[in-house]
């Protein structure tokens, strides 16, 4: 099978690392416009090494678009044109302003990488819970990212807390809930440290009367590394507290009833490289596709930052 892999930053490198131990029958292509670079990568990783796709006529198997996201739509118009088969494109999936999904057919398998969604915890909830039962989530993203002010994309529209780290819980409470018609209530923005938004609160509700609350910040002093979280709260007051690392259930008094930490439920891996959450969802995109974020679900997401950043 044929990958290509489009810019080997910190991505690039964790995708191939896992798709290169998850199978030996891959022939890796990747374009790195930094000579320097692919002068050293060329002594030490089997692959083929280009500046760029002009080169290229025949269709891939598999392309990976790991590059800032203001390229984005440039580089996954050249995919379809090619008739690739499954293409990956890494989050921020083209900024908020990447808002409109296309309307006519194509051939490709387009998947966005909110890996969240292959965390332990998130599957277990996902399969356990009666998603009927659940009447208001709360999400939030917090960190300590931005200490000075960003250079480059990072400092422009295609970044922001909402974009990098928000996109991530949206796409979460909107794959849970199987709902992503939200009515947007309120929203504040903060420019703290850069240009964009630092911090960002929202209030929403679904079609079927959930009450969403989505907090992000990451200029956060008090946070060492970056943590989400999600809380729903069920109509028997049941309540249940997600992070990475455990599930906290409480009863209607508010209670600890049952505590999961991700030990418990995490299942094995081939390969593992960041957590069992990234190498599944390269098994996922070899496999089923099945819990991999579509094209579709991922411009509902940046439909709703538009919505909360320009309101």
């Amino acid at each position: 099978m044929n990958v290509l892999i489009y810019g080997f930053g910190r991505m690039g490198l964790t995708h191939f690392a896992i798709l290169n131990n998850l199978s030996e029958k891959f022939n890796f292509h990747i374009i790195e416009p930094n000579n320097i670079l692919k002068s050293i990568l060329r002594k030490n990783l089997k692959a083929k090494f280009y500046s760029d796709d002009s080169s290229f006529t025949d269709s891939f198997d598999i392309s990976l678009i790991t590059t800032p996201p203001s390229i984005h739509k440039e580089i996954l118009d050249s995919c379809l044109k090619r008739g690739d088969n499954k293409i990956f494109i890494e989050k921020p999936f083209g900024g908020h302003l990447n808002n409109v999904f296309r309307n006519q057919e194509v051939k490709s398998k387009i998947y966005i990488g909110y890996v969240l969604r292959f965390n332990p915890c998130i599957k277990w909830f996902k399969k356990n819970i009666n998603l009927g039962e659940i009447i208001s989530v709360e999400g939030r993203y917090l960190s300590n990212t931005i200490e000075k002010k960003p250079k480059g994309w990072r400092n422009g529209l295609y970044s922001g807390v909402l974009n990098e780290m928000g996109s991530h819980i949206i796409d979460l409470v909107q794959y849970i809930l199987e709902d992503t018609d939200m009515t947007l209530l309120s929203s504040v923005k903060q420019s703290v440290v850069s240009d964009v938004d630092d911090i960002v609160e929202a209030k929403l509700k679904t079609k079927k009367n959930v009450s969403v609350l989505f907090y992000f910040n990451w200029v956060n002093k008090n946070i060492r590394k970056p943590v989400f979280s999600l809380q729903f709260v069920l109509r028997d007051g049941t309540k249940y507290f997600i992070d990475q690392q455990q599930i906290k259930i409480y009863d209607s008094s508010n209670q600890i009833i049952k505590k999961l930490s991700v030990v418990d439920i995490a299942a094995s891996v081939p390969y593992y490289l960041r957590g069992v959450d990234f190498t599944e969802q390269m098994l996922s995109l070899i496999q089923d596709q099945k819990s991999l974020a579509t094209e579709k679900e991922a411009v509902a997401v940046n439909k709703l930052m538009y919505k909360i950043l320009n309101t």
